[in-house]
């Protein structure tokens, strides 16, 4: 496989990897909050959902906000990189 081709996950090893449910990443899957194509992104989103699910007690809609907000706030900053 090429550096350039991600890798991709069944939801099985996704939740074994990840240790959330396969009910809570479909959840997930069908809410927005991650996307269907199950790779080395899905896995660091999903752990970082759960971590914020754990220590903020936000349902589904919240996640969701919190994550567009944080994915946001990562490409301002990849941005600003660039044009340093």
């Amino acid at each position: 496989m090429s550096d350039s081709t991600p890798q991709t996950y069944s939801l099985e090893i996704l939740a074994e990897t990840t240790g959330v449910s396969t009910q809570m990443i479909v959840q997930y899957q069908e809410h927005g909050i991650i996307h269907p194509d199950f790779d080395d992104e899905t896995i660091r989103t999903l752990r970082r959902i759960e971590a914020l699910r754990e220590a903020c007690e936000m349902n589904l809609s919240g996640l969701k906000m919190l994550t567009q907000l944080l994915d946001e706030v990562e490409q301002l900053r990849q941005e600003l990189r660039a044009r340093r």
